[in-house]
């Protein structure tokens, strides 16, 4: 079996075996002996996307967040991403971006930083209402 039709098979059983939202594009990749999978989210706003994350967070392993700007300066788009590892070890990215993305510390054109989860889940919360 070829890395990317591994990767692929590893991200469907994934996605089949989670109650996980339904992304709006999912991709593989294989270069040499490195293979990965980047999931789109559809979050349309702020507290949507924040809480796919944290749903995505919680089915995989050694995971991290972050934030990034798109070096175009006039441009309000923010990333909000993890990249973490599937069950079976597969290396994922998940994603959504958002236009007029929320205010982070730091984050100018270009730039990456790391997201605290307590961050995210404060931006979560915000579609309950729990967070002023």
């Amino acid at each position: 079996m070829s890395a990317t039709s591994r990767v692929l098979m590893s991200v469907s059983e994934h996605l089949a075996g989670f109650e996980l939202g339904e992304p709006v594009q999912v991709t593989v990749g294989a270069c040499g002996d490195y293979s990965a999978g980047t999931i789109q989210l559809s979050g349309a706003c702020l507290p949507e996307l924040a809480g796919e994350l944290l749903v995505w967070a919680d089915t995989l392993d050694d995971v991290t967040a972050s934030a990034w700007r798109p070096s175009c300066p006039d441009d309000d788009l923010v990333v909000l991403e993890l990249w973490g590892r599937l069950t079976d070890d597969t290396p994922v990215r998940v994603f959504g971006g958002l236009l007029d993305g929320p205010g982070v510390p730091g984050l100018a054109a270009g730039r990456r930083v790391e997201l605290s989860w307590v961050l995210v889940r404060t931006w979560a919360l915000l579609a309950e209402g729990l967070v002023a």
